[in-house]
């Protein structure tokens, strides 16, 4: 049997319950170099985990107007740099919408696999992230049955991480 080769695994989580959540999926990565995007937030920046080779404070753009623009464009262009300089064979996220930037980036420019682990605290309709990265997932977790009425053939019923 041939083993595979390690790949390069992007993870992202806002905070909160979404790195909780991640938390529990990096055991999975084992053997593969995983690294992780999160808000940048005092709270965040001492996370450590075996698996964890970095993490990427992602800038927090404004909340309305001009300052969102600005914050938008300037995340996207942070989110360009960590993408073409760590080339993530697979990008995996934990409900955030942190996540939909980076997953149309990566889908179209490098062709990355995305997979999207919709949280747990959504038990009867997908989260406002959910329809702005279904399109470019190629696989789409669910952790309630009943959200797979809400969503297209590519969500999976995953069980529950917590």
């Amino acid at each position: 049997m041939i083993a595979a080769r390690p790949k390069r695994i992007l993870c992202i989580a806002g905070g909160g319950g979404h790195v909780e959540e991640l938390y529990e999926c990096l055991d999975a990565f084992d053997g593969h170099e995983v690294r992780l995007a999160h808000y940048d937030w005092s709270t965040l920046r001492d996370f450590r985990h075996r698996n964890l080779t970095r993490c990427y404070g992602i800038f927090l753009g404004g909340d309305k107007g001009m300052r969102l623009l600005i914050g938008t464009i300037l995340t996207t262009f942070q989110w360009l740099w960590i993408l073409l300089t760590f080339r993530p064979h697979i990008l995996f996220a934990t409900g955030a919408e942190l996540a939909i930037i980076p997953f149309w980036l990566a889908r179209v420019l490098l062709r990355s696999r995305c997979i999207f682990l919709e949280t747990a605290a959504r038990k009867e309709r997908p989260s406002g992230t959910a329809p702005f990265v279904y399109p470019v997932c190629e696989t789409f977790l669910v952790q309630s049955e009943a959200l797979l009425k809400h969503l297209g053939p590519k969500a999976r019923y995953a069980g529950r991480l917590m």
